[in-house]
């Protein structure tokens, strides 16, 4: 994990706790103050906008803030309790077994072998990816090498077919001609039959075990987000939380950064800049909106066929750590570069009957300096948003006191 990513920065933070609070849902507002950044970059690398109330506003998108928080989260679980969304399975699957001590020529068809028996396919011409992203506990690559292990000799003969299927399949992708033999001299034709898969040749057992390990279990952040796997039964799990695209309640205004870069090894008789370049940046202040689905949650982890009680135990842990990440967790960026991370101004996390995002109060641009303003137009909102219970976290602009808050809220220091 990369050192300097602001999610993990944010690791430190006091959780933010609400789960004495009453209600079926839990709701996170906050303002957040960036300066010159990119936190976002759209295809043409500049920072992601969006025009609200006829002004163009910068815009962090839901998927981003979405993968800071997934990471925080995951500074805080152990290996078992992380989720990880990934093409690269069967490579790391393979890399599992090459540690067992079995020959990477072997643990190629093995791996591959092991992961589609579950459902998931590949391209034979590059059998160390899914085709699409797989969302799976983190300990999958171990525990498929393991299940590969314990069936070794049993999969010898769907060994040899998914060794034939690759080695055609990159036969064919790197000459357009077909390979009629694997490296010992077997015909596909002699081992299964040309309609067989490799995959039906596998024991009943044992693919009823690789899907097992695909299985959303307890693990916090599918249930939280929830997940998308089409060729998994049951794969599909529908996420507990919403989050919105955030956005400042400023106008953006765009700055172009030149920058040139001194290349240490350039000859003392060459004048100018080793490189040339630019890079867009942004600032303002940003308006972060998410929800949680209590009952979406304790429904989603119920589903691994844990008790009660211990759905109720982690359901409320993954409710503190989703509100806090959802508080401080922000996309790195080019976060050496910017030195973008900040806290929230204001931060409310509070539960209600009703999420609703407090996005209209914003419709109106504020003309910098925002911070006062911004906070002020948010507390008049959650007043009229009915809350049952919360905390509030203020980091004062000019040493300003709280906006006035519901009287449900705690308010809290950073």
């Amino acid at each position: 994990m990369n050192p300097t990513d602001l999610a993990v920065v944010g690791s430190t933070h006091r959780l933010i706790d609400t789960t004495g609070d009453k209600g079926p849902f839990v709701v996170v507002h906050s303002l957040t103050t960036l300066l010159g950044v990119c936190l976002n970059r759209d295809m043409e690398g500049l920072p992601k906008a969006i025009v609200i109330g006829g002004t163009e506003r910068m815009r962090v998108s839901s998927q981003s803030l979405i993968r800071a928080a997934r990471t925080r989260l995951r500074t805080q679980a152990s290996l078992h309790e992380q989720g990880a969304s990934s093409r690269l399975l069967p490579h790391l699957t393979a890399v599992r077994l090459q540690e067992r001590g079995y020959d990477a020529a072997d643990t190629i068809p093995a791996a591959a072998l092991v992961v589609t028996a579950a459902g998931p396919s590949i391209d034979p011409a590059e059998p160390d990816k899914t085709r699409a992203m797989t969302y799976v506990a983190a300990s999958a690559p171990a525990q498929l090498a393991e299940l590969a292990a314990q069936y070794w000799d049993d999969i010898k003969d769907a060994r040899q077919a998914m060794e034939i299927l690759i080695t055609e399949a990159v036969t064919a992708a790197t000459t357009g001609k077909r390979s009629k033999k694997t490296k010992n001299g077997t015909k596909g034709a002699d081992l299964a039959g040309p309609t067989v898969k490799p995959t039906d040749l596998v024991p009943v057992a044992m693919a009823a075990a690789a899907r097992e390990v695909f299985a959303p279990g307890l693990i916090e952040e599918i249930a939280l987000f929830g997940r998308m796997l089409a060729e998994i039964p049951s794969g599909h799990v529908n996420g507990a939380a919403s989050v919105a695209h955030a956005f400042s309640v400023d106008p953006m205004e765009l700055l172009t950064d030149e920058f040139t870069a001194k290349d240490d090894w350039q000859h003392s008789s060459s004048t100018g800049a080793g490189m040339i370049g630019e890079q867009y940046l942004t600032s303002g202040t940003l308006y972060r909106y998410a929800a949680l689905d209590r009952r979406a949650l304790r429904a989603n982890l119920a589903d691994s066929g844990a008790d009660a009680a211990t759905v109720e135990k982690i359901a409320q842990r993954a409710e503190q750590r989703f509100v806090t990440a959802m508080t401080y967790a922000l996309p790195s960026a080019r976060g050496t570069r910017t030195g973008s991370a900040a806290w929230p101004t204001l931060a409310v996390a509070a539960t209600c009957n009703a999420p609703m995002t407090a996005g209209a109060a914003f419709e109106t641009a504020i003309t910098p300096p925002v911070g006062l303003e911004a906070s002020e137009r948010l507390a008049r909102y959650l007043h009229s948003a009915q809350l049952n219970g919360g905390t509030a976290r203020w980091l004062s602009p000019a040493n300003q006191p709280a906006p006035s808050l519901p009287d449900a809220v705690r308010l809290e220091a950073h």
